[in-house]
C-alpha cells in the first residue's frame, strides 16, 4: 500500500541518515587520531633533533678530551683528570643512546598499534558505508525502478550516481587530509619561525618573508579547497532535494497506479463477460453451422440453379443418347437380317453350284 512504501521509505531515509552520521562521527574520531599521531611525530622529530644537537656537542667534547688525551691544546696541563670526564662522558653518551634506542622502539610499538586501530577503523568504518551504500541502493532502485522501466535500468542510474559520490567522497576525504597537513605544516613552520628568533634581523626577515608567502600559499589552497568542499556540499544538497522531489513523485505515481489497477480490474471484469458472452455466440453459430450443413444434405440441388440446370441438361443429353441408341439399334437389327439374307442366298448359291 503507499502508506507502507511511504513508511518503509522513511525508515530506510532515517536508517541512512543515522549510519551516514555514524561514518561522519567514524571519519571525524579517525582525523583527530591522525592529528594525534601528527602531533606526537612531531614531538618526536623535535626530541630526534634535539638529541642529535646533544650527540654533536658530545663528539665535540669527544675530541676535545682526545686531544687532551694525545697531550694537544691550551688546557692539557689543566686536564690531568681527564680519564675520569671521558668515562663519565662515555657512559652518559651510552645512556643516551639506550635512551633513544628505547624511545625509538617505544615509539615504532605506538606508531604500530595505533596504525592497527586506524586500519581497523578504517576496514569497519569501509565496512558500514559499503552497507550504507548497499541499502540506499536498495531504496532507490526500489523507488526509481517503475518509473526508469525496470530495476536494471535504475541500478545502472543508481550505480552511475554512487560512482560520481565515492568520487566525491574520495576527493573530499583527500581535501580535508590535505587541510589536516597544511595546518600541522603551517603550525610547524610557526614553531620554526618562533625557534629561529636568535637569527639575524635580516635573515629572520627574509624567512619570515618567505614563510608567510608559503603561508599565503597554504591559505589560498586551504580556501580552494573549502570553496570545493561547499561546492560539494551543496551538489549533496541538492541531491537530496532532486531525490525528495522523485520520492513525491514517485508517491504520486503510485497513487495514480493504484486507480489504474482499481480501472485495470474493472475493465478485466467486463473484458471477462463479454468474452463469456463471445464464446456462447460462438458456440450457438457453430450449432446453427452443423444444422445449416445437415439441411443442405438432406435437401440435395434444391436452391441451387446452376446444378439442377446442369442435371436438367445431362437429363435431356441422357434421353437423346437413349433415343439415338435405339435407333441404331433398330438400325443393326436390320443391317443383321439383311446379312443374313445374303448368307441363306449364298448358301443356297453354294449347294446349287455343288449339286
Amino acid at each position: 500500500p503507499p502508506g507502507e512504501a511511504e513508511r518503509r521509505s522513511g525508515e530506510a531515509a532515517g536508517q541512512a541518515a543515522a549510519e551516514q552520521r555514524d561514518v561522519a562521527e567514524e571519519g571525524e574520531e579517525e582525523q583527530r587520531e591522525r592529528a594525534e599521531l601528527l602531533e606526537q611525530h612531531r614531538a618526536l622529530a623535535d626530541e630526534r633533533e634535539r638529541l642529535r644537537q646533544a650527540s654533536a656537542r658530545l663528539q665535540l667534547r669527544l675530541g676535545e678530551l682526545l686531544r687532551l688525551r694525545r697531550g694537544e691544546g691550551p688546557r692539557a696541563e689543566a686536564g690531568a683528570d681527564w680519564p675520569q670526564r671521558y668515562g663519565e662522558r662515555l657512559r652518559r653518551l651510552q645512556e643516551l643512546r639506550e635512551q633513544r634506542e628505547r624511545e625509538a622502539a617505544a615509539c615504532r610499538e605506538r606508531e604500530a598499534a595505533r596504525r592497527r586501530v586506524g586500519e581497523e577503523r578504517q576496514a569497519r568504518a569501509q565496512a558500514e558505508w559499503a552497507a550504507f551504500q548497499a541499502r540506499k541502493k536498495a531504496v532507490t532502485v526500489f523507488s526509481l525502478g517503475r518509473r526508469l522501466g525496470g530495476r536494471e535500468a535504475a541500478a545502472r542510474a543508481v550505480e552511475r550516481i554512487q560512482a560520481r559520490e565515492g568520487d566525491k567522497e574520495q576527493q573530499v576525504r583527500e581535501a580535508r587530509v590535505e587541510n589536516i597537513k597544511l595546518k600541522h605544516e603551517i603550525q610547524t613552520l610557526e614553531t620554526i619561525l618562533k625557534a629561529q628568533g636568535e637569527l639575524a634581523e635580516g635573515q629572520h626577515l627574509m624567512d619570515f618573508e618567505h614563510m608567510k608567502k608559503e603561508n599565503q600559499k597554504h591559505s589560498e589552497k586551504i580556501n580552494d579547497l573549502s570553496e570545493e568542499i561547499l561546492k560539494l556540499k551543496k551538489k549533496v544538497s541538492k541531491a537530496v532535494h532532486i531525490l525528495s522531489q522523485f520520492r513525491e513523485k514517485l508517491q504520486f505515481v503510485e497513487a495514480e497506479n493504484q486507480d489504474r489497477k482499481a480501472e485495470l480490474m474493472d475493465m478485466e471484469t467486463l473484458l471477462a463477460q463479454k468474452r463469456d458472452f463471445l464464446t456462447k455466440t460462438k458456440q450457438a453459430r457453430d450449432r446453427l453451422r452443423r444444422n445449416n450443413l445437415k439441411l443442405q444434405q438432406k435437401c440435395g440441388l434444391l436452391g441451387n440453379e446452376i446444378l439442377l440446370r446442369d442435371f436438367e441438361e445431362k437429363v435431356d443429353t441422357a434421353e437423346l443418347l437413349s433415343q439415338q441408341l435405339e435407333t441404331l439399334k433398330r438400325h443393326h437389327a436390320g443391317v443383321i437380317l439383311t446379312c443374313r439374307g445374303i448368307q441363306k442366298k449364298i448358301k443356297e448359291a453354294n449347294s446349287s453350284f455343288l449339286a
